[in-house]
């Protein structure tokens, strides 16, 4: 067994709490927004291939946080205000996603549009690591932490797009 793990891979999938799988979307996030940036707007076939991964990391991170993680701390009065405005800002992510289909990525606009996306997702992020995960982890105890984790990891594997012939169900 490799000792050179990274400390998110140590734990075991049924020992991750929500607050891991979260942070680890966030990483793999910041790390696609980061190769983006360093492509450059030259390297058009390599912008296209990172931006849809990031694409649909970012809509599916969104949908299992909304329907898993969110929906259970709105309950709580004391994090209902925040998680609304969490929803809002998932929401301008969403529309600015959206505003892609229509540009090209050669597009003078798109590596700036990109970094808009970036900021505002950044932002996000650490607000919800600094902010939001402070208070959830006093509002969920930790069996609830891991079974959201374990619906939010299902929910994220069976979102994915098909790939090298995997079977469509209709």
């Amino acid at each position: 067994m490799p000792t050179s793990q990274k400390p998110s891979e140590s734990h075991s999938r049924a020992e991750m709490t929500i607050f891991d799988v979260l942070k680890q979307d966030h990483e793999k996030a910041r790390y696609l927004f980061d190769k983006a940036e360093k492509a450059g707007k030259k390297d058009i076939a390599s912008l296209q291939k990172l931006f849809s991964q990031l694409e649909e990391e970012l809509e599916l991170h969104m949908e299992g946080e909304e329907r898993f993680f969110y929906s259970v701390l709105e309950q709580n009065e004391e994090m209902r205000d925040k998680v609304l405005q969490a929803f809002e800002e998932h929401q301008v992510a969403k529309t600015l996603l959206g505003t892609f289909q229509s540009l090209a990525v050669d597009d003078e606009r798109w590596m700036a549009k990109l970094q808009v996306l970036s900021e505002i997702v950044e932002h996000h992020m650490q607000e919800e690591e600094k902010e939001v995960f402070k208070l959830a982890r006093k509002a969920l105890g930790k069996e609830q932490q891991h079974e959201i984790a374990l619906a939010f990891q299902r929910s994220k594997r069976e979102g994915r797009k098909p790939s090298r012939g995997a079977p469509v169900e209709g």
